[in-house]
């Protein structure tokens, strides 16, 4: 299975590129082909009004995209970020609305996703044994499939009015955690493209699919760089088409 791999963020307008929470892992040179039997993948979006929210969210990413084991609970990769998490913290006394604010808890989104040629030994009782793939999400981060040049599904959501400004989110904090990940598989076939997407861009796209005036050109015209993303998504903010957040993308390619 061959794969080419992108992905593309923009911190929001005013903030500085390290204040940008949303994450993303691996960290791939964009273009990279990648041969394997086996690839995950995963994009997080740290909520702003939490503490070590940057840090929940990256080590969320990479839990997850280590969790070889398709039949791993998506609750155990989980637990493992939040064990990860809390030996991450400073040793030093927090000031006290720091400390308060940790003891509540770190929140962010999080998309989980896997794809393979032959499962092997990562075979689940549900995906596809072979050509197959798999997502989980909590939240708005969201994945679209293009088929044929296409865009054929949505996941989690499918439609605009499902975006708001209390999402569902993944918690350091077990008592703020209500929440089950949806999952969602099927099989590829070669010049499949995979999207992964934050909230501002994937509300846009959406809403854009239902009134039919999204097309896969106009995207992947806008995904030959970093550069060209970026002035893709600031002429979106200037138009106050999509609103001012990091916005973050991944785009994965079957190329055989």
């Amino acid at each position: 299975m061959k794969l080419v791999w992108k992905s593309f963020s923009l911190c929001k307008e005013g903030n500085r590129e390290e204040e940008n929470e949303d994450a993303v892992y691996p960290q791939l040179v964009n273009g990279s082909s990648l041969v394997a039997d086996h690839f995950s993948c995963a994009m997080a979006d740290g909520a702003t009004s939490s503490s070590f929210s940057k840090l929940w969210a990256n080590l969320l990413v990479k839990e997850s995209s280590q969790s070889h084991n398709l039949s791993t609970d998506f609750n155990q990769t989980i637990n493992a970020a939040r064990a990860s998490w809390k030996a991450a913290l400073p040793d030093q006394d927090l000031p006290w609305p720091t400390a308060i604010k940790v003891r509540q808890g770190a929140f962010s989104t999080l998309m989980s996703f896997q794809i393979w040629q032959k499962n092997g030994n990562y075979l689940p009782s549900a995906p596809p044994p072979d050509h197959g793939w798999m997502a989980s999400a909590v939240g708005d981060t969201c994945l679209f499939l293009v088929v044929k040049g296409k865009f054929v599904s949505t996941f989690p959501f499918t439609q605009a009015k499902e975006f708001s400004n209390t999402p569902e989110l993944v918690s350091t904090n077990l008592a703020y955690t209500r929440t089950m990940a949806g999952s969602i598989s099927g099989k590829w076939q070669r010049g499949d493209h995979f999207l992964i997407a934050t909230d501002a861009l994937s509300e846009w796209m959406i809403r854009n699919l239902e009134s039919g005036s999204l097309t896969w050109p106009l995207v992947s015209e806008n995904l030959t760089s970093l550069v060209r993303y970026q002035t893709w998504i600031r002429y979106l903010r200037r138009q106050a088409l999509i609103k001012n957040d990091d916005t973050s993308l991944i785009c994965l390619t079957v190329d055989d």
